[in-house]
């Protein structure tokens, strides 16, 4: 199975995300569409991230595009494997969540006792493992982390997984920090002005609004990898793969840093109706200019990204592809 990305090329955006209302566990409730459920949370992540407003963007273009669904809404959490649970317990129809908590979820594997309850209906872009500090904190490659205080990313987020799966292939462990917290990506950013901090973990799209704001008032220095960790890392984990935050990305970063990246999947609970999830998913890839409305890294989806899934298709979405003439994994394809 492939994983080589469609790079992403954007200047990076002010984001903005209107109010959405309170959303209420839909469920197949029914509706004018049959299987319609009247109302969908969509499970995202922090707002100083792309999910949330890439979120809000999906909510709003279902809502316009899907009869019978009353509301589509972007619910902030801690980011992917509580999306994944969320899913898996009934609190939430629909999720935006990083390859390797997909992965994990998917199989039972690593924060999950037991597989969980998703399947997938697209791929959209490519998550960047960003480590990112003030350039005058004496950091150059992994090791100096160590004595360091570290934010590892927010409790129950896919930025932590990744974060403790690259300090275990390390040979480290978060006992070497002199701190790890869990912080959101904004608080992250408010710690490290204050001194309180001194390197903060994002795994998201390049640009991300949060690092942009620390790129402004600080110089920033995000950790590069090596060619020969990255391949190591690739073949312990086949969920991660080289990738690269461009140079000019943000304010005082003019040349490229190569990082691992990882896709981001749209996964839904296996329990909505086939008809739903297929209007569901081709609404999302027949109006990715509206998603990128949201955040400009949704202007990457695309049907053939769905080649480098990580969990099995929903019936209905296996539906929309078979239209489109688009290959799946045969690992890939519904497994009910």
């Amino acid at each position: 199975m492939s994983l080589k990305p469609r790079w992403l090329r954007f200047a990076a955006i002010p984001l903005a995300l209107g109010m959405f209302g309170a959303a209420c566990g839909g469920g197949p409730q029914g509706g004018a569409g049959g299987d319609v459920p009247r109302f969908v949370s969509i499970a995202t992540g922090g707002t100083g991230g792309a999910y949330y407003p890439i979120g809000g963007a999906m909510g709003s273009l279902l809502g316009r595009e899907i009869d019978g669904l009353q509301n589509a809404t972007a619910e902030a959490t801690g980011g992917s494997v509580e999306n994944i649970r969320l899913l898996h317990d009934g609190q939430a129809e629909m999720a935006i969540a990083q390859g390797d908590a997909v992965h994990q979820g998917c199989n039972g594997e690593g924060d999950f006792e037991e597989p969980q309850n998703i399947a997938t209906i697209a791929l959209m872009y490519v998550n960047l493992l960003q480590i990112t500090y003030p350039a005058d904190r004496g950091i150059n490659r992994f090791e100096d982390l160590a004595g360091k205080r570290v934010s590892v990313g927010d409790a129950g987020s896919a930025t932590e997984v990744f974060m403790r799966q690259i300090t275990e292939f390390k040979g480290m462990s978060y006992d070497d920090f002199a701190e790890a917290q869990r912080l959101p990506f904004d608080d992250q950013v408010t710690a490290m002005r204050n001194n309180q901090l001194d390197v903060g973990t994002w795994v998201v799209a390049p640009g991300v609004s949060s690092i942009q704001d620390l790129a402004s008032s600080e110089q920033i220095q995000i950790m590069e990898f090596s060619e020969e960790d990255l391949k190591a890392l690739s073949e312990k984990y086949p969920y991660y793969f080289p990738a690269e935050v461009e140079g000019g990305t943000y304010q005082g970063l003019d040349e490229p840093v190569t990082v691992p990246g990882t896709w981001n999947s749209v996964v839904v609970s296996k329990d909505l109706g086939e008809d739903f999830v297929y209007q569901v998913t081709k609404a999302l890839h027949e109006n990715v200019d509206a998603l990128a409305k949201g955040h400009p890294a949704a202007g990457d989806l695309a049907p053939e990204n769905i080649e480098n899934a990580l969990c099995p298709l929903h019936p209905g979405a296996m539906r929309y592809f078979e239209e489109q003439g688009v290959e799946v994994p045969e690992d890939m394809r519904p497994t009910s």
